[in-house]
Order: structure tokens, then sequence, then C-alpha cells
């Protein structure tokens, strides 16, 4: 196998450019939270159950920070790998939403070279992860086509949910059924508003950055409804298991 195959995964702010444009020092302010919650997930060392293997997320996975992204890619391309792939990218999107940082992310298995001495990064599986993340008019994490098999077949469950689900999801021409990761039933202990959450109170925490809702354009506000929607049926389904 080609010793470049690697999980790669690509996580961007949401409307970065226009919180620069507004205010530069609230940009960097969200940027810092942003790599913060990378740093303390970094930290995190995984003990899966049916293998009683226990891997630190740090030697496990690298990352590179570069404007308003954060790349995660791994050594290898085995299962466990993946496995602290899906992980490490749920907890950064959770835990960057919960200080109000809104972040979408792309997972993709493929070629990616990299040289950290240098900061030199770049391949097939990046432009793929990065595509797949941003066509996605949501906050959440999407798989490219190249991961989703391997994905599917880890099994990976959360207190009975599926960690790994298809979705109808939005996209620019309407929407794609594609394979994404259901944080929403991952993190349903951590929801402190009992469902379904409405649109404003998810939105509250973005306010401050964004303003009203009610002044977002159409495209926007959608991204924030679509994220709603997508919360609310995992946490139903969630609630049922």
């Amino acid at each position: 196998m080609d010793k470049d195959i690697r999980f790669v995964a690509h996580i961007d702010i949401l409307g970065m450019s226009a919180i620069v444009r507004k205010d530069a020092d609230q940009a960097w302010s969200m940027l810092s939270e942003l790599v913060s919650v990378k740093d303390e997930i970094s930290n995190y060392a995984i003990e899966f159950l049916h293998s009683s293997e226990r891997v630190a997320l740090s030697a496990a996975i690298h990352t590179a920070t570069f404007s308003d992204t954060i790349i995660l890619f791994t050594e290898g391309s085995s299962d466990t790998e993946l496995r602290c792939m899906v992980i490490a990218v749920t907890e950064i999107v959770h835990k960057a939403m919960c200080r109000c940082v809104p972040v979408r992310a792309g997972l993709a298995l493929g070629r990616f070279f990299f040289n950290l001495a240098r900061s030199m990064y770049a391949g097939p599986a990046l432009i793929e992860a990065y595509r797949v993340g941003e066509s996605a008019k949501w906050l959440g994490i999407t798989l490219g086509q190249s991961v989703q098999g391997r994905a599917i077949a880890l099994g990976m469950k959360s207190l009975g949910s599926d960690v790994i689900i298809e979705w109808p999801v939005p996209v620019k021409a309407g929407v794609e059924h594609q394979f994404v990761v259901n944080w929403p039933a991952v993190v349903a202990h951590d929801f402190t508003i009992k469902p379904p959450i409405s649109v404003s109170q998810f939105y509250a925490g973005f306010e401050s950055a964004f303003g009203p809702f009610d002044t977002l354009t159409p495209e926007v506000r959608a991204k924030y409804e679509n994220t709603v929607e997508f919360i609310n049926a995992q946490l139903r389904r969630y609630a049922q298991v």
C-alpha cells in the first residue's frame, strides 16, 4: 500500500471573512478559541473497549493551522487511526461550537504529503476533504466518497446510536445523500436545552459575532436552519434508542 495514503480532515470557521471585515480583533479571538480547542483535544487519550487499546491522540494525529483552517492527518490508514480521526474531529467541532465558534468539516482518505519541519502540506485527500466540507450548507462533518466505505465498516456506535449515518446534506444545488458523522448523538449529554432546539436558541451564541439572525443573508440563515434540523432529528433518534 502507498505509504502516503492517509486520513485527512479539513475544519474551517464559517463566515470568517465577514468577521475579519467587521472586527479583526474578534476574528483573531475566535480563531484562538478554535486552536485552543484543538490543543486541548490533542491531549486526549482514547481507550477502545472492543480491543482494550489505548491511544494518545497526539501520537495518532498530526495537526496544522493556517488562516481560519485546521487540518488533521494521520501517519497511515489503519482502522484505529480512522477511529481516532472521527473522534477528534467530532470533539473539535462540538467544543468549538460550545465556545461560539461555528465550524464545518470534511474527512477524506487518499494521498497526502507533509513535511512538518518545513510546514508543507498537499495532496488529493486534502482537496477532497476541503471540497466536501465546504460544499455542505450547514455546521457539521461530511465524509468524502473516498472514506465512506471504511467509516461505515467500522460500525462505530455511541450509546446505541450509529456514529456514521446517511443524511440528505444540503448543498448549493439542492441536497446530496452523503454519509456524515452523527455528532449530535455522540455529544447528546452535553446539550443543556431540551429538544427540539429552535434556530434562535442555537444561533444565540453566534449573534455577537455575526449580528441578529434576521440581518443574515438567506443563504447564511439556511446553514443554521439546516444544522438545527439535523440536530433535532438525531436527538429524537437518540432518545428512542
